[in-house]
């Protein structure tokens, strides 16, 4: 190939999304001549709006390791709001009302696992729209040779690499291919990749944007009888019913947001509730809306501000993730479900792999497919967890003390998944040695959620035999529910100040407020047992203190309330920031 031909690139990628951009920003600023196609343009409309701590923390991690700041804007609330987008949301809390048909929803039938509060959270929810136009410019910027509007309708490989005909805008070649699409991707398409999802979950959505979605806390019973610290409408909602779950994620949840849109969807199980005959999607959300009281009030005055869409069967699947000059990043390759916002933690971890194993093969010119195998064996486990953790959870679904239980099993995932990033990130701040982020490819850290530390993944695969046995008639929900938290007993892996072996305690992680967070460093560095100490929660309260300063000072630029706002959350999990959000709709 001719290194000089404005047609000829190290890197072609397809599919100009979140993914695709981020990995276009960082090999792009690494000298690689990169070409990013996307088939329509921007801004376009896009699910998938909900991050997770493990995912935020990545997302610091590769802005770190890889020098591409404009990354870490997407790390935190605050940093959106000044830096991405003021239409995106706030993320602090997940939280899982637990619902009963023609029922009003019980007070005590919810559980709430908070995010991360300032410095390092909390989390978002992000307009798509907003957020992937933001780094398909930053990829731009960095000198990425970007087309919009531009369709790939084949790719022909050869020795050196694959040609691109696309219908739009002619013919380029490139050393490597990645292909960042979703379900429609064209490599599975051209290769014949696509197999039929080897997972337990069947599930299905029917999905749309909304206005005047009532924020829960006007419809739920009070604080006083729920007892969760943080309030529903200021995170990421789930409505739970036996075989199903709604989303609601509101973009207009904060004081300064400028939004007033909010991204709802029902998930149903497809053996359960098969896709009907003659009714359209709208009818058939609203049906469901219709059937739980508590749910119905919450959407009495909210309309739909795009059309209503229904999908088949939700997951699938491909056989490779790598081959020969080509890679598929996790949304072209597989996808489980919407709980628990797997998607883009997969795509994540998979960027931090991917980036410097791309890196250097360009400047070594050397693309032997052995070097990108880790991508396959990481990418395939994850999906293979995330099928564990959400098809169980449909099971759970069944009954509000099965979820109770099994629901720990997350947190705890999530807590040491998490910590893993933030080990690095960590040790990284202070040694400035990059060489810190190979831990992130070594036992126990590699992958997500904890999987690679063999405690927890006993932990995990022991829940998840107990929820197997109950759906099998093995056991009964009350005999599941004790071996769970048996499981959990015995695992240690709990801080001792969490209430996780207490089934009242319904928040069972506590928060993450700056005193909580000192408290499970403590715990972690001098009274968790063997198998946790030295390898998490060694270090990060010097950073934390730093970061906090920082924070704080940011947002004394943008003015009072808000860093009065950033103190508080420093300090304290509740506020009512939601009553402002009523106020407004009643107008």
């Amino acid at each position: 190939m001719h290194q000089d031909d404005p047609r000829v690139f190290d890197v072609a990628i397809v599919g100009g999304g979140i993914g695709g951009t981020m990995l276009g920003a960082i090999l792009a600023r690494h000298g690689v001549r990169v070409l990013l196609l996307e088939g329509s343009g921007h801004p376009r409309f896009a699910i998938g709006e909900s991050t997770v701590p493990e995912t935020t923390f990545g997302l610091r991690v590769l802005a770190r390791r890889y020098d591409v700041p404009e990354i870490e804007h997407l790390a935190t609330h605050g940093a959106v709001r000044r830096h991405v987008s003021s239409n995106c949301g706030v993320k602090r809390n997940f939280s899982f009302i637990y619902h009963r048909e023609g029922e009003s929803t019980r007070p005590t039938e919810c559980t709430q696992y908070p995010t991360w509060g300032p410095p390092l959270g909390p989390d978002s929810h992000y307009l798509r729209q907003d957020v992937d136009a933001y780094m398909y410019h930053v990829a731009v910027s960095y000198g990425a040779t970007a087309h919009t509007h531009t369709l790939v309708d084949d790719v022909k490989f050869d020795d050196d690499g694959v040609t691109l005909v696309t219908r739009e805008k002619g013919t380029f070649q490139a050393s490597y291919l990645v292909d960042a699409g979703g379900m429609r991707a064209v490599l599975p398409e051209r290769l014949g990749l696509r197999q039929e999802p080897p997972y337990r979950t069947r599930s299905r959505t029917v999905f749309t944007h909304m206005v005047n979605v009532r924020p829960f806390d006007t419809v739920a019973p009070p604080r006083q009888q729920h007892g969760m610290p943080s309030p529903f409408s200021q995170g990421t909602l789930h409505h739970l019913f036996p075989g199903g779950w709604f989303w609601v994620i509101p973009f207009d949840n904060h004081p300064d947001s400028t939004s007033e849109l909010c991204s709802v969807g029902v998930n149903l199980d497809i053996d359960r509730y098969p896709r009907p005959d003659g009714l359209s999607a709208e009818d058939e959300f609203w049906q469901h809306v219709n059937r739980f009281p508590s749910v119905a009030r919450q959407f009495e005055r909210a309309r739909a501000v795009r059309p209503y869409v229904a999908t088949e069967r939700t997951q699938f699947s491909s056989r490779s993730v790598v081959g020969d000059r080509w890679c598929l990043l996790p949304h072209a390759s597989d996808f489980i479900d919407p709980l628990f916002s797997s998607g883009l933690a997969v795509t994540v971890m998979s960027l931090n792999a991917l980036s410097h194993r791309l890196i250097d093969a360009v400047r070594s010119d050397d693309f032997d497919t052995a070097r990108f195998e880790y991508l396959e064996q990481w990418t395939k486990r994850m999906f293979r967890f995330y099928d564990d953790l959400v098809s169980c959870s449909y099971v759970a679904f069944d009954d509000f003390e099965l979820w109770n239980a099994w629901n720990r099993v997350w947190t705890l995932t999530t807590l040491y998944g998490t910590n893993a990033q933030n080990q690095v990130a960590v040790k990284f701040e202070k040694t400035q040695d990059k060489a810190c982020f190979d831990a992130l490819e070594s036992p126990p850290y590699r992958g997500l959620q904890g999987i690679d530390n063999p405690w927890v993944e006993q932990m995990f695969n022991r829940s998840r035999d107990a929820v197997l046995a109950y759906r099998k008639g093995e056991l009964t929900k009350d005999q599941a529910v004790t071996r769970i938290f048996e499981v959990l007993r015995e695992s240690e892996l709990a801080p001792s100040m969490w209430g996780t072996l207490d089934p009242e305690d319904r928040c069972p992680a506590g928060v993450y407020t700056l005193w909580p967070l000192m408290r499970i460093l403590l715990w972690g560095k001098f009274r968790s047992p063997a198998h946790v100490r030295g390898a998490y929660f060694t270090g990060g309260a010097r950073l934390v203190g730093k970061e906090a300063v920082q924070a704080a000072t940011t947002e004394l630029r943008g003015g009072t309330s808000q860093v009065r706002r950033t103190l508080r959350d420093m300090w304290l999990n509740w506020n009512r920031d939601w009553t402002r959000q009523g106020i407004r709709m009643q107008k």
